[in-house]
């Protein structure tokens, strides 16, 4: 995208910022991977990744790294459409199952990992990976009980189809934007 997606304005406040806020309606304790100098005045404890420039992998490694819960809620800062009643369905499902992840499988990409619960038992195959210098994270999934999040588990959360969409392009943040704009007569009526 060329610029920092988390610092992005959605409906007047930063991506990063509404999806910590959006995680916050769901867990007790919210923590931000990221630069402490960008994100800190947000009001939320922010941890630099322990591997930097490792993508997703390295943040799912730093969340983890400092959790000292069972399980760790991740979610993107580029995902405007998640809803706090999909993140409850979802840590939910995490609470009752003995996987090792809870991922959703989305239509057209797989599985999205920066929208998914992982268990402490994911923490020591993830810094294998990232000590190999390994970045893929279904590398990783091989290794792990997975409990998949099918479609059908999911569309009841999202019929409109937009749930994972991310925002990897300035074409695809305006394009939120204007759906955004264009919704909001509907939701006031």
């Amino acid at each position: 995208m060329g610029q920092d997606k988390a610092l992005l304005l959605f409906e007047g406040r930063p991506l990063g910022l509404r999806a910590a806020e959006l995680a916050q309606q769901v867990c007790s304790d919210v923590t931000i991977v990221g630069d402490p100098a960008k994100y800190a005045a947000w009001g939320f404890p922010v941890l630099r990744d322990l591997y930097p420039d490792r993508g997703p992998l390295g943040g799912i490694h730093a969340a983890l790294a400092h959790c000292d819960a069972p399980l760790a809620l991740v979610v993107g800062c580029d995902m405007p459409y998640l809803s706090p009643e999909f993140l409850h369905f979802l840590v939910g499902l995490a609470r009752q199952s003995e996987a090792d992840a809870v991922i959703p499988e989305s239509e057209t990409f797989g599985y999205e990992p920066l929208c998914a619960v992982y268990a402490r038992a994911c923490f020591a195959p993830i810094e294998q990976a990232l000590r190999e210098d390994r970045r893929k994270i279904s590398e990783v999934f091989r290794t792990l009980r997975l409990r998949l999040i099918s479609p059908s588990e999911w569309r009841p959360y999202d019929p409109e189809g937009r749930l994972f969409r991310n925002l990897n392009t300035l074409e695809e943040y305006e394009q939120a934007r204007r759906e955004l704009f264009l919704r909001a007569p509907q939701a006031r009526a």
